[in-house]
C-alpha cells in the first residue's frame, strides 16, 4: 500500500510540473495573479516545475525520499497559504492551471480540499511508511503498482474536470 501511495504522489507531482512546463505561460499567468513573492521574475515558474518534478521522482528513491516529502510538504503549504491570501485577504477570483492546460479551475474551497488531502497522504507515508525500495519489487508487483497509481491520477483529474464542468455549466432546474 505504501508504493501505490508513493507512486501516487509520484505521478500527480510529475505530472504536474511537466503540465505546467508544458502551457508555461498560463502557469506563470496563475503566479502573478496570486500575487505570489518574486512572482514576476521569468525564472520562478520553471524552478516550481522543476521541484514538483524532482520531489516527485525523489519519492522512487530511498535515500532522497524523505527531502522530497519535506519539499512536497513546503511546495503544498507555499500554496494553501497562497490561496488563502488571494481567496479570504483579497477576495480575488484566480484561474489556476494547476495540471497546466489539462485542467483549468477557479480556486476556492475545492482547492483547499486537494491541497489537504495531498498533504495529507504525504503526511502520512512519512510516519506510518515501511522503507519500500521500488528496485527491488517484483517486475509484476511494480507494474501493477504503476499502473494503479495511474489511474489513481487519471481518476483524480477525471473528478476535477467533472466538477470545473459542473461550476461552468450548472443544471437547469425545468
Amino acid at each position: 500500500m505504501t508504493a501505490l501511495g508513493l507512486l501516487s504522489l509520484t505521478v500527480i507531482f510529475v505530472f504536474s510540473g511537466v503540465s505546467k512546463l508544458l502551457s508555461l505561460p498560463d502557469f506563470r499567468t496563475t503566479i502573478e495573479r496570486l500575487q505570489m513573492p518574486a512572482g514576476r521574475s521569468p525564472i520562478v515558474p520553471v524552478l516550481i516545475c522543476a521541484a514538483e518534478i524532482a520531489a516527485g521522482a525523489g519519492l522512487l528513491f530511498s535515500g532522497s525520499r524523505m527531502y522530497a516529502q519535506i519539499a512536497i510538504f513546503i511546495m503544498l503549504a507555499g500554496f494553501g497559504f497562497a490561496v488563502y491570501q488571494a481567496k479570504v485577504v483579497r477576495k480575488q477570483e484566480i484561474v489556476c492551471s494547476c495540471f497546466g492546460s489539462w485542467s483549468s479551475e477557479t480556486l476556492g474551497m475545492s482547492t483547499v480540499v486537494k491541497i489537504g488531502l495531498l498533504g495529507l497522504l504525504n503526511v502520512l507515508l512519512s510516519i506510518f511508511s515501511e522503507s519500500v525500495d521500488f528496485w527491488s519489487l517484483p517486475a509484476q508487483e511494480v507494474v501493477l503498482t504503476v499502473l494503479s497509481a495511474i489511474g489513481v491520477a487519471v481518476l483524480a483529474l477525471v473528478v476535477l474536470n467533472y466538477y470545473t464542468l459542473a461550476q461552468l455549466h450548472p443544471r437547469r432546474e425545468e
